[in-house]
């Protein structure tokens, strides 16, 4: 005969079991659970999303970049220097700024050059490698740069000196960029003295302007 007490005892025990598992499945398919886990699972494709979307930017700004040598290497300065500056607008890098600098100075700006590889060097990213080029640059910038030599003579009393357009000091000089300049002495802001001339690398100009004085009008009788 067939004890019936412990099988009693064990469908009361499956009975407790299946309704343990039910209270769980229930807790895990309530709204709180399911918006917790939608939560979950919207951030893990928001992450995914990100990290796709910046390997999409990474790589377009990569390709930008690559463009960006070709065209330096064929001297197209200019082209490259937009390639250049689009990528620093979304990734400033000393190693983009570099080249930026360098398109600047195989353009003639020298001194813009000059202060977009001092921007590159002082960047936290520079590598060792981009920083020693960096310094062989200014060097080679140091001794390019010409340099001008404003003198005033004449009537010098009121009299201030532009230099294409900037004021400056007389008799210091002044490092520029090679090509044409203009050099305008004012009086009370009216021109009084003006030179147009030209620079060159290596090379210091020194230009005078000779201010008249004012003539004096005799008074009626």
């Amino acid at each position: 005969m067939i004890n019936a007490a412990p099988t009693s005892a064990l469908r009361r025990r499956s009975r407790g079991r299946a309704a343990a598992l039910g209270l769980v499945c229930w807790g895990l398919l309530s709204p709180s659970w399911l918006r917790a886990q939608d939560n979950v699972a919207t951030r893990a494709h928001d992450d995914v999303a990100t990290r796709a979307h910046d390997d999409v930017a990474t790589r377009a700004l990569r390709l930008q970049f690559a463009r960006g040598l070709t065209l330096e290497i064929a001297g197209r300065w200019a082209d490259a220097l937009d390639r250049f500056e689009a990528v620093a607008r979304r990734r400033p890098t000393a190693n983009v700024t570099f080249h930026i600098g360098l398109c600047h100075e195989r353009l003639g700006r020298l001194r813009k050059a000059e202060r977009t590889y001092q921007d590159a060097r002082a960047a936290r990213t520079t590598t060792p490698a981009v920083l020693a080029e960096i310094d062989a640059r200014l060097q080679d910038l140091e001794g390019r740069m010409p340099k001008i030599v404003l003198n005033v003579a004449g009537a010098t009393e009121g009299v201030t000196v532009l230099l294409d357009g900037e004021e400056t000091q007389p008799s210091r000089a002044i490092r520029v960029d090679p090509g044409p300049h203009v050099a305008v002495a004012l009086r009370h802001g009216i021109p009084v003295a003006a030179s147009a001339f030209s620079s060159h690398e290596r090379r210091t100009r020194f230009v005078t302007l000779t201010v008249h004085p004012v003539p004096s009008h005799a008074s009626s009788p």
